[in-house]
């Protein structure tokens, strides 16, 4: 049986991370689109490592059997109104050709567990799905998170196409499912 685990990120987890992070069925789902496309070049891979990945607090990789083959990132929010500082978004993607095989939801669990006992004023995560996304929302359901509602038009992409956006949490008092 592969052991999943996670980790920090390090610069040279850059080929790792391109082999997964580069397929566009994966980029379809998640706002890696900003930093890497399905035809980057390792030098753009190595930049967004340097300016977001490696320096983060809360972006770690999603290892099996030691090499990472995602990312879940925790954003605390930490912002200029004192009601945000119990809150965190989160994020999460692996490879697709580990999709359905319930690492997602295993990894999940294990970020939340060490997030809430880590950050012990953090209140809430969230974490927002694409309408089309229906197998993030099973992860996130099978987790423990629950499903506050639509946002509707949420998302604008560059071609002017709204998307409805899903709005899901889970709270530090809420059970973390097995």
């Amino acid at each position: 049986m592969s052991k999943i685990s996670l980790r920090p990120y390090q610069l040279s987890d850059v080929d790792d991370f391109m082999q997964w992070a580069c397929n566009s069925e994966v980029l379809e789902y998640i706002q890696l689109q900003l930093w890497i496309k399905p035809n980057s070049s390792r030098e753009q891979a190595v930049s967004y490592f340097k300016k977001v990945v490696v320096n983060h607090p809360c972006y770690q990789a999603i290892c099996l059997d030691g090499r990472p083959i995602g990312f879940v990132v925790l954003e605390l929010l930490a912002g200029k109104y004192d009601y945000e500082r119990g809150r965190a978004d989160l994020s999460y993607a692996i490879g697709r050709e580990y999709w359905g095989r319930g690492i997602s939801s295993t990894a999940l669990r294990m970020a939340l567990s060490s997030a809430f006992h880590e950050f012990t004023y953090l209140v809430r995560i969230q974490a927002l799905v694409g309408a089309r996304n229906k197998a993030s929302e099973r992860v996130l359901q099978k987790v423990g998170f629950t499903k506050e509602g639509v946002l509707r038009h949420y998302a604008v992409l560059d071609d002017g196409e709204c998307l409805d956006v899903s709005m899901y949490s889970i709270l530090s008092t809420d059970p973390i499912l097995n």
